[in-house]
Parts: C-alpha cells; sequence; structure tokens
C-alpha cells in the first residue's frame, strides 16, 4: 500500500501536536487520516479506495474500493465487442464513489450508462500484502437481463466478518450483453467474457489488497450460479478460482441456454426499423442507435416474448453456445462436458430452496397464470426443451402424462399451487440435482437444500409453504430485513459454513458448537444417493431429498430423451 505524501505530512503534524498535548490517542487520529485514503498499486495503475463504515454485525471496519476499472469503457465501436483490458492510466483514480451500473431498464437511466465495466473489493483488514486473506468473488443474478455489484442493497458484511475479502463485478447483460447474431460478426456472451476479464484481473492484483491469489472461490445466486458454472467448463479461466459456490441456478437449468438470441437480436432490430439485410449491416446499425432507445426497443421485445411464448426453455437472450473460434466462450454442451468431466476440478458446493417458483416471489404470480394458461392448452408446452423431442404428436401424449403426474385436479390453471411445484422441480431442482450428480463423479461436492421458511429473504406474510427465488441471499448478505432468532441463527450458521468453504474447501473442517457439531460430507465418485445438506432451523443429511421427483424424470428422460443433451 502506497500512502500520498499530502496525507503522510497531515498525519506527521497531527501525531507530534497530539504528542505535544500528552495525549495517548495518536493512534486513533492516524488510523482516521489511513481509512479514507488507501492507495493501492495495481496493474493498470494506483486506485483510491477509503472507509466504508462499521459492519453491522461484529462492528468491525469496512474498508472498501468501489468502482475500478478492469475494462476500456464499452461504448461507440466497442458496443458489442468482447471486452478490452483496461489501458494503464497515470496518477490515482478515486474509486470511492459508486461506479454507474450497466444498462437494463427503462426506469432508472439515471444510474446507468454503458461506461459500467468496474469492480468493487471491499474488506474488513487494511490492505496490506501480507495478509493473506480467502477471497470470495459474487456474481449478481438477474436472469442476465438485470444486476449490479453495488451492494447498496445487500451488504457484504456478515461475510466480511468472517475474514475474507469480498469482490464483485458489473457485467453487461440484456442486449447489451447477450446479443448474439450466431456468427463471426457477434457470436454473444459478451456478459460471460466481461466476467472473464474481471476475473483475470482480480487473480492478477488481489493480492496487494490482502487476498490470497490461491484462495479464491467463485459465487452466485440464479444467473449468478449460472455463470459460475460455464466458469467451470472454460478452458481460460483455469487457475483463476480455487472453489465454487452455485445457489439456485446451473448450466443444465433450461433457461440458462439461450436457443433463440440470433433471431431475438433480429426482431429487436426490426422493432427498430434497422437494416438487417446482413448481420454486419444489422451490427453496424445497432452500435449507431442510442444506449436509451436501444434499452427501450429490447424492454418492448422482452415484454412481448415473455407473454407470446414464456421462457421455460430458454431465455429470448442469455448465453449460447457459440461455433468454435478464437475467444469463444461457450462451443460444448453442459451436460456432456460435465458427464465427462471435462471442467475444473475444485471443491464444489451447490444447492437450491425448497419451492424457487413461488408465488411469495417478486412478480411471480402474474407470470404463472399465463404460463399455467399457455400449458393448459397446450400439453406439449410441459415437455422439457432438454428432452430434444421433435415428434409434436408425442411431445402432446408425454406432455398430458407429466401434467397427469403434477395436476392432480388436471388443470393447470386453477391450482397454483401444483403449478408452483412443477415448475420449482423443471426449472431448478432437476437440473441442479443431476449437476451434482454428474460433478461428483469427478470432484466433491457439497449438496444442499435451503428449505427454513424465515423473513431474513424479505418475505414476511408467507402465502405459500416453501421458501422462493432469492431468499437464500437474504441469509448470506444484508438486506435490513428482520427476522426472529431462528433467522439469525440460520444466518450465521450459513455464513459460517460459506466462509469456511471459502478458507478451506470444506464447510464444516472442525467441530463448531454454531453448527451442532453437524459434519457435511460431500457427495463423491460411487455414492448410490445423494446426500443433501437440509438447512433449517436445525441442520441434519438427507439422502432421498426430493427423490419422488427426481425418480420420475429419470425415467421421463430415459424412455423419451435424445442425447446429446445440452440441459436437462
Amino acid at each position: 500500500m502506497i500512502i500520498s505524501s499530502t496525507v503522510c505530512c497531515a498525519v506527521l503534524l497531527s501525531a507530534l501536536a497530539l504528542s505535544a498535548l500528552g495525549q495517548d490517542a495518536s493512534y486513533d487520529v492516524l488510523d482516521e487520516f489511513y481509512k479514507d485514503d488507501l492507495i493501492v498499486n495495481t496493474s493498470t495503475g494506483l486506485v483510491r479506495g477509503g472507509y466504508g463504515g462499521k459492519t453491522v454485525g461484529k462492528g468491525r471496519d469496512m474498508f472498501r474500493f468501489r468502482s475500478i476499472p478492469y475494462a476500456e469503457p464499452p461504448v461507440g465501436e466497442l458496443r458489442f465487442e468482447p471486452p478490452v483490458a483496461k489501458a494503464r492510466w497515470e496518477g490515482i483514480v478515486d474509486v470511492r464513489p459508486q461506479g454507474a451500473e450497466c444498462m437494463q431498464s427503462t426506469k432508472d437511466l439515471m444510474r446507468q450508462s454503458e461506461n459500467c465495466l468496474f469492480l468493487k473489493i471491499f474488506t474488513s483488514s487494511l490492505p496490506k500484502k501480507s495478509n493473506n486473506l480467502p477471497v470470495m468473488v459474487w456474481m449478481y443474478g438477474g436472469a442476465f437481463l438485470v444486476g449490479a455489484a453495488d451492494f447498496n442493497a445487500h451488504g457484504p458484511d456478515y461475510l466480511l466478518d468472517e475474514d475474507v475479502i469480498i469482490v464483485s463485478f458489473h457485467y453487461r447483460t440484456g442486449i447489451f450483453g447477450f446479443l448474439s447474431t450466431g456468427d463471426d460478426v457477434a457470436p454473444g456472451n459478451i456478459g460471460l467474457k466481461d466476467q472473464l476479464l474481471a476475473l483475470k484481473w482480480i487473480k492478477e492484483n488481489i493480492k496487494n489488497f490482502g487476498g490470497d491469489p490461491d484462495r479464491i472461490t467463485i459465487f452466485g445466486q440464479s444467473a449468478g450460479a449460472v455463470s459460475v458454472g460455464y466458469h467451470l467448463q472454460n478452458k481460460e479461466a483455469e487457475g483463476l478460482f480455487s472453489r465454487a459456490i452455485l445457489q439456485s441456478g446451473s448450466p443444465l437449468c433450461q433457461w440458462a441456454l439461450s436457443r433463440v438470441a440470433p433471431k431475438t437480436t433480429s426482431d429487436v432490430a426490426k422493432r427498430l426499423k434497422l437494416d438487417r439485410s446482413t448481420s454486419e449491416n444489422m451490427l453496424r446499425a445497432l452500435k449507431a442507435v442510442p444506449a436509451s432507445m436501444l434499452q427501450e426497443a429490447w424492454t418492448s421485445e422482452l415484454l412481448w416474448k415473455l407473454v407470446t411464448d414464456p421462457p421455460l426453455r430458454g431465455l429470448p437472450l442469455g448465453p449460447v453456445i457459440e461455433h468454435n473460434h478464437p475467444g469463444a466462450f461457450i462451443v460444448n454442451r453442459s451436460y456432456e462436458l460435465m458427464e465427462k468431466g471435462k471442467f475444473h476440478r475444485v471443491p464444489i458446493l451447490i444447492g437450491h430452496n425448497s419451492l424457487e417458483i413461488s408465488t411469495d416471489a417478486d412478480r411471480i404470480p402474474d407470470i404463472l397464470k399465463t404460463i399455467s394458461l399457455i400449458f393448459h392448452l397446450q400439453p406439449s408446452k410441459f415437455v422439457p426443451g432438454s428432452l430434444n423431442m421433435q415428434n409434436l404428436i408425442k411431445s402432446s401424449l408425454l406432455g398430458r402424462k407429466i401434467k397427469d403426474h403434477y395436476f392432480k385436479s388436471k388443470s393447470a390453471v386453477k391450482n397454483l399451487t401444483e403449478a408452483m411445484v412443477y415448475a420449482s422441480v423443471d426449472q431448478f431442482v432437476r437440473p441442479i440435482r443431476e449437476t451434482a450428480r454428474l460433478y461428483s463423479q469427478h470432484t466433491p461436492v457439497y449438496l444442499y437444500a435451503f428449505t427454513h421458511q424465515g423473513s431474513l429473504g424479505g418475505v414476511y406474510n408467507r402465502t405459500s409453504p416453501g421458501v422462493a427465488h432469492t431468499e437464500d441471499v437474504g441469509y448470506i448478505f444484508d438486506f435490513k430485513h428482520q427476522g426472529s432468532e431462528a433467522d439469525y441463527q440460520v444466518r450465521n450458521r450459513m455464513v459460517r459454513m460459506w466462509a469456511n468453504f471459502a478458507k478451506t474447501g470444506n464447510p464444516t473442517p472442525e467441530d463448531d458448537k454454531l453448527l451442532n457439531g453437524v459434519k457435511w460430507t460431500p457427495n463423491t465418485k460411487g455414492d448410490h444417493h445423494l446426500k443433501t445438506l437440509v438447512i433449517d432451523e436445525d441442520l441434519h443429511i438427507e439422502n432421498n431429498f426430493a427423490s419422488e421427483d427426481i425418480r420420475f424424470w429419470d425415467r421421463i428422460f430415459k424412455l423419451y430423451g435424445t442425447r446429446p443433451y445440452s440441459t436437462y
């Protein structure tokens, strides 16, 4: 760490003044000066961070660097292009202010900008190379459509109290991050390529902030978890991290892979009345559209597609399988890679909530009603795209079989409870547990199910049993929600296990009173049942969690599936 000469002079004068007065508090004043002028050298130049207050848990000092640029602004000709590493700058860049969020909606354009490729570092220890603290790199969710790494609404305080460094970064989403023409002109996966560049910067520089470059854990929820999974199979990411946590998401989820991105790109261009005669002409025209106008057109197209074709088989825009070319991020089917062990074999922690698709989650009730009506009228919609079925008659017959299994009332419209169970298993539980099974044949896998129905995830008046999508995040980060004593106990245990995993690769490395002495054993090759840690008011291991649903779908894939699979 390098401290500016101006601050050094001020500190020296203050210390001398206090010494002359015979006071003993000179170190407190020294600390205050240092706290808000933390200058750290990086591979791209000097950055100035500062003091961020006390953690809400243990009241420890928090230090933060909130807008470190890791790439050149992706504007003009760099729009829709892979990120370009930030050139070295002269002088000191003040990274204490909040960096802009990436473009993602039409509601809050004042906080958004295309110039958004910043990363953030939070620590509860003054940055020193000798600290050698484990590092946890958070990848936000948001269906590859929205999201930010600002930690305004969800502070990392509790993890910081466990002596880990928290890092996150912005990456492009929506049309700006996942546009694809399906060819060399714009292959796609730009947002994932942003993430990869950020991980390279972190690996190279985290030592200067007190982090251990050999103990980096990447973790994320929903689309963030899917991103973690894609980095596990990306060759360029080898060595950039040593552990991985996937919460409520996997590349095997159907929504984790877009099968229609090139058409969506063309439809947005059509909405803007642009030249679509060639990919080159279309991309050139899209680059010239003002960012706000492009975001508005994309938002309108997205809403139309969500209503007319529910995205259970894949998002309109998102990760795509690229043809093999230099710089490609995804070129193979995820299922095959996992099955063959072609991924980075680091310890993995993965799991899901008990009822991911729930009427207690934001905006889910209306979407679920729309989906239920469409599926009721077209039973073939119940058939997962992952099965690769092409025959419409067979799809309709199988769809009725799936419908009869989940909808005892015979109506997908009247009973939303049954619809929630079906959608949760179809979109999350089945693919996540299959991911855990495949990973565990080659590396230790800690599998969990989060079933605690508390309020720290933001649900105060629960209308249906089960834990909805994103609720678990409220037990890792601080959303300022109020909870019961049991809620806080669950939070303390989760934070401890996640931090232990980042430190050692094992969430329960030793007997711990907080964890009631529970030993979370990993799934490994040869296990006959997936061992699942159930996270509730108590912690316990189950061998047959969700077994009825899994057996049903395993049989469906065995009888009706056509390989090779991409998702599951």
